[in-house]
């Protein structure tokens, strides 16, 4: 099925925020030859549908295993889902009281969705150079340990029914560098 729980949750993300479209004159062609015996060598032989149940039963149990801040964090990491940003940024803070919480906000839009620049950032908050780089390496130690967390918890309960084992340990290696 999946090699890793990273590779499963960008899948189920990205299936989840793809629309399915209508059968074009080519999908009804192949429909109807198909229809007429011709085998089909696709690997999985699964319809849009078909994939769009799947990504949304992944996303359910592993909403069902994480708790609500674990949660928020793989919907805005793999979604691009910043409506939990408040829970997020009160995780941060509870750990770390070094940043305010518009820059805690500011910085995880960073991580995320990087919409603004590095030198944004700056100007909004005048911050030289040493002292963003201080604040989001506070922010990013923070949110790699959760996700670690996230990670090895999906690893341990959904570890044996979907995803892969090969000869090669399954490691992690970390969403942000620090």
């Amino acid at each position: 099925m999946y090699k890793s729980v990273d590779e499963m949750l960008c899948q189920a993300f990205y299936i989840k925020n793809t629309l399915i479209m209508g059968k074009s004159n080519s999908a009804r062609i192949e429909e109807w030859i198909k229809s007429k015996g011709v085998i089909d060598h696709c690997r999985s032989g699964l319809s849009q549908h078909d994939w769009h149940a799947n990504s949304a039963m992944v996303l359910c149990r592993v909403e069902n295993t994480l708790n609500d801040i674990e949660w928020t964090l793989i919907k805005a990491e793999y979604g691009y889902d910043l409506s939990g940003i408040i829970d997020l940024t009160s995780y941060v803070l509870d750990r770390d009281s070094y940043i305010q919480p518009l820059e805690c906000d500011a910085l995880l839009e960073y991580l995320f969705i990087q919409n603004k620049t590095y030198r944004q950032l700056q100007d909004k908050f005048d911050w030289g150079s040493q002292k963003l780089n201080r604040k989001l390496s506070h922010v990013k130690s923070i949110i790699n340990k959760l996700h670690y967390e996230c990670i090895e918890k999906l690893e341990i309960k959904m570890g044996n029914n979907i995803l892969v084992k090969s000869g090669k340990d399954l490691g992690y290696s970390g969403i942000y560098a620090c």
